[in-house]
């Protein structure tokens, strides 16, 4: 083990250092640009949870439209890590730019999907340039600012993720009301090239570039192959089992096999084989960290499903219409952002990122049993409002301090493969926690189902949990059974989301808080001043763009 840690160390450092600290001046209008792309990824992102139910009966594909977010989380995850390595081989900015154009040419071709296949596929393009996207940007900034500066301005992109993640339901619903779901692909393809050609002359670069057929033999790619076998040959039973097939099937039961098998396998190419791994088992054997990435895990777990299966609560249960929905997600979503800022603040000027884990996790782990104990079908909304204000403080409070707290216990030159690991770990309990809420959602449901419906209302049931059934077609009593049957189901999902959010509260127990500085970054540089010295200043920025 000793050995091959050895020659991944050294492999690791012929890789250039791309640590470039800004001035002030330019600081801020790399980081506005960056901002503006984040907002734009996590449009794209957000806005899914309200077009599932339309586009599934567009495509006539209610009983599998949910693959359109969960072939997005498979490929967002799968491809995270990579993206660290890649940008360590090849350079940040180009990299970032190819995620850009990626974005922009999958989103064009969702819009003009003609099957359920089709738009899959495309959507799972789009989720390798999201993944690419979040990732790159945060890596970006810990290029351009000290550790001790990185939780305010990582907090603010944690409060753009609350802004996408507001706007996206806004937009979706009024371009469901208005038009067909197409339209909101139209529009987001072009803002992605749009966001293309505002980075593209902003982010400067110190990379030197190399032989790049050298460079592309570095890549993980046993590595690549075996992770996505892993996680696909994993996922699809998970999302499956129960409705489309038995748990005891020999499909089920062969995808699991065969995922285990190339989990093994990723491991052991990791361990022994690469010399650039996706994933460096060193970054596991801190205690500190090992906590963390559980808490990572579990936080993208409740998030993700939070933000599908929410809208579907509200519209299925409590009967609200897509705009109200929209506007139910935003005390969680402001909360979030509004947190985000200030805990990023309150770390840059303590210097502690500790204290913010124990509040964050104590607040989701209280919302989400709040929202477990009291969501139904006469919910005060007064009740359902402080549920997710305290899940957003909570979003706030951990978002950007496990990825800082992470950096801080771990060398300088991993922070590159520790942010999209870090990302990778956050996608997987996403694309996790969508496919465990889908199935416990459906097998659920499908035994609540009142026998005492209209039979066309049972078909429409049973093959979609992501659609109502005509309402207007039904007497009162009807109608409550039916909402009554989504709540059972939901609440399946919302118990789920405690067990999580406890478990994440009972890891803060191992993590130890080191503090945030590094002795070769005191200052953030601002060359605009005439008093900054070279020796506050580690490494200038070199004006190449």
């Amino acid at each position: 083990m000793a050995k091959t840690e050895a020659r991944q160390r050294e492999a690791e450092a012929g890789l250039q250092d791309q640590m470039n600290l800004l001035p002030r001046a330019q600081l801020l209008t790399v980081f506005g640009a960056l901002s503006v792309v984040f907002i734009i990824s996590y449009v794209d992102q957000s806005c899914l949870g309200v077009l599932l139910p339309t586009m599934g009966r567009d495509l006539h594909a209610e009983t599998s439209i949910s693959w359109a977010s969960t072939s997005t989380m498979i490929a967002n995850t799968t491809f995270q890590a990579l993206y660290g390595r890649l940008s360590d081989v090849f350079g940040r900015k180009y990299i970032y730019l190819s995620a850009l154009f990626l974005l922009f040419l999958s989103d064009l071709l969702c819009g003009f999907a003609k099957t359920a296949t089709q738009l899959y596929v495309f959507r799972g393009f789009s989720g390798i340039a999201t993944g690419g996207i979040s990732a790159l940007t945060m890596i970006i900034v810990s290029d351009i600012v000290t550790l001790r500066q990185r939780g305010k301005y990582q907090g603010i992109l944690s409060a753009c993720v609350g802004i996408g993640n507001t706007t996206g339901p806004f937009i979706a619903a009024t371009v469901i009301d208005h038009t067909t779901w197409r339209v909101l692909f139209w529009v987001m393809g072009p803002c992605a090239l749009l966001g293309l050609l505002i980075t593209y002359p902003t982010i400067p670069t110190n990379f030197k570039g190399g032989d790049y057929r050298q460079k592309l033999k570095q890549v993980d790619a046993p590595g690549i192959l075996l992770s996505s076998i892993s996680l696909i040959f994993l996922l699809i039973p998970i999302s499956s089992g129960g409705t489309e097939y038995a748990w005891n099937s020999p499909l089920v039961i062969s995808f699991l096999c065969i995922s285990v098998v190339a989990a093994v396998a990723f491991v052991y190419v990791e361990w022994k084989v690469s010399l650039l791994p996706m994933i460096p088992l060193r970054l596991f054997k801190s205690t500190i960290c090992a906590a963390m990435y559980a808490q990572i895990f579990l936080s993208g777990c409740t998030y993700y499903a939070q933000l599908n299966f929410l809208p579907g609560y509200y519209q299925n249960v409590r009967g609200y219409s897509n705009m109200t929905s929209a506007a139910l997600t935003i005390p969680l979503v402001l909360a979030q952002a509004l947190t985000s800022v200030n805990a990023g603040t309150v770390m840059a000027k303590t210097g502690r990122y500790g204290p913010l884990l124990y509040i964050g996790y104590l607040m989701l782990t209280i919302g989400t049993a709040i929202q477990c104990a009291t969501f139904n079908l006469t919910m005060n909304p007064a009740v359902l409002v402080i549920a997710l204000v305290l899940q957003g403080v909570g979003i706030g409070c951990t978002f950007q301090t496990t990825l800082v707290a992470l950096q801080a216990n771990s060398a300088k030159t991993d922070r590159a493969i520790i942010i999209s690991v870090r990302g990778l770990i956050r996608s997987l309990g996403g694309a996790a926690g969508l496919a465990i809420a889908s199935a416990l959602l459906s097998n659920v449901l499908l035994k609540n189902i009142p026998t005492g419906l209209p039979p066309d209302v049972r078909v429409v049931m049973e093959h979609s949990v992501y659609a109502t059934p005509d309402m207007a077609s039904l007497s009162h009593d009807e109608r409550i059974m039916v909402a009554h049957a989504y709540m059972i189901a939901y609440r399946a999902v919302f118990i789920f989301f405690v067990p999580c959010m406890a478990l994440s509260l009972a890891a803060c127990l191992f993590v130890k808080d080191s503090g945030l500085e590094r002795k070769d970054e005191k200052v953030q540089p601002n060359l605009d001043e005439p008093n900054t010295t070279e020796e506050e200043v580690p490494h200038r920025q070199s004006g190449r763009i």
